[in-house]
């Protein structure tokens, strides 16, 4: 909750945007309203939220990262490294595709229309219809767009859903993370803000959801340079117009 007089994300709805849209950021803006709140798989107070929107708990996440290979450290200096540690890398089960396909069917059953049964199918973690070798479909998907080839009238609206990755070849990426966007701001330098699941993993014991603050758009990952912003997929356009 905010303190008393003091402005939440729920005030800086567009009221300019689609209903669908607007439905969306208001969603997010209830379940989150500034950036200082955090909806934790661990936490008794907000779990109950976080796994309405993103279908992920607690115990299902250590569940998944004890079959992906991790352990709970026990030592000191395991306990340096984090709380679930392994050695070796691999997938790791987090909680951000989960807030997409909540998404997807929230604004269904909201009467908010339907997916698109045309060209490629979307999933919670390939938004662009890359398969999973992570290479690029033949056919597109109903509203997606590549970041690059974006202009001043086409480019990312708050509501819209964004996919992060790697290039990995010629129209090849490794899909490494998705989102929503709750603002944009198209120009020389974008900048955006974000609500992303998948927060946290592993080495913090716990996942979480949260607003992120408005900020350029590149560097995606100041932890990780390879990373860029793919695109995105336009919810007006995927889900009816």
């Amino acid at each position: 909750m905010s303190p008393p007089n003091e402005l939440s994300a729920i005030d800086f709805v567009n009221p300019y945007l689609s209903a669908r849209r607007q439905w969306v950021c208001t969603q997010l803006a209830n379940a989150l309203p500034n950036t200082l709140t955090k909806l934790m798989s661990s936490d008794p107070g907000t779990r109950a939220k976080f796994e309405d929107w993103t279908g992920q708990s607690q115990s299902k996440l250590e569940t998944a990262w004890t079959n992906e290979g991790f352990k709970r450290a026990t030592t000191p200096e395991e306990r340096q490294k984090g709380v679930w540690i392994r050695n070796g890398g691999g997938a790791v089960t987090t909680s951000c595709e989960g807030l997409i396909g909540t998404l997807f069917r929230k604004i269904e059953a909201a009467g908010h229309g339907h997916r698109a049964k045309t060209g490629t199918a979307a999933t919670s973690f390939s938004l662009c219809g890359c398969d999973k070798w992570g290479k690029e479909p033949d056919k597109p998907v109903v509203g997606w767009h590549w970041f690059s080839e974006r202009s001043r009238s086409v480019h990312p609206r708050a509501g819209d859903f964004f996919q992060v990755g790697i290039p990995a070849g010629e129209k090849r990426w490794e899909l490494r993370h998705v989102g929503v966007i709750t603002g944009y701001a198209e120009g020389d330098t974008p900048e955006w803000e974000t609500v992303e699941a998948g927060q946290g993993g592993p080495s913090a014991g716990a996942d979480w959801m949260q607003r992120k603050p408005w900020r350029p758009v590149n560097p995606v990952d100041k932890r990780n340079m390879k990373k860029v912003l793919m695109g995105w997929l336009d919810i007006d356009e995927h889900f009816g117009g």
